[in-house]
């Protein structure tokens, strides 16, 4: 045996590993749902069906529905698209968590 692995053998058996910290997002945070919920409440103050915003958005309707109800995640193209039908801007920004 080599001096590195005798070093290695005695060493290896002292070491302690910390656990990883878990991820410190809130449980109750959800992204998704937040987009959900500002779609169709994007929607619903301009009056338009997910059928009138489809074909202002070029977004399928069966889409729209789709991430309305969270079984499906837009690709920030399609909330662009989505912005665009609803004759607004896009916005993302990163907020303190304090403000929630």
């Amino acid at each position: 045996m080599n001096e590195f692995q005798k070093y290695l053998n005695n060493a290896l058996p002292q070491v302690t590993l910390n656990q990883a910290p878990e991820n410190e997002t809130p449980d109750d945070y959800d992204i998704f749902q937040e987009i959900s919920a500002s779609i169709a409440a994007a929607r619903d103050e301009l009056g338009l069906t997910q059928k009138e915003l489809a074909k202002r958005s070029g977004v399928s309707q069966s889409n729209i529905s789709k991430f309305e109800n969270g079984s499906a995640r837009p690709q920030i193209s399609t909330l662009k698209k989505l912005a665009d039908g609803l004759g607004k801007k896009l916005a993302i920004s990163f907020a303190d968590r304090e403000d929630e």
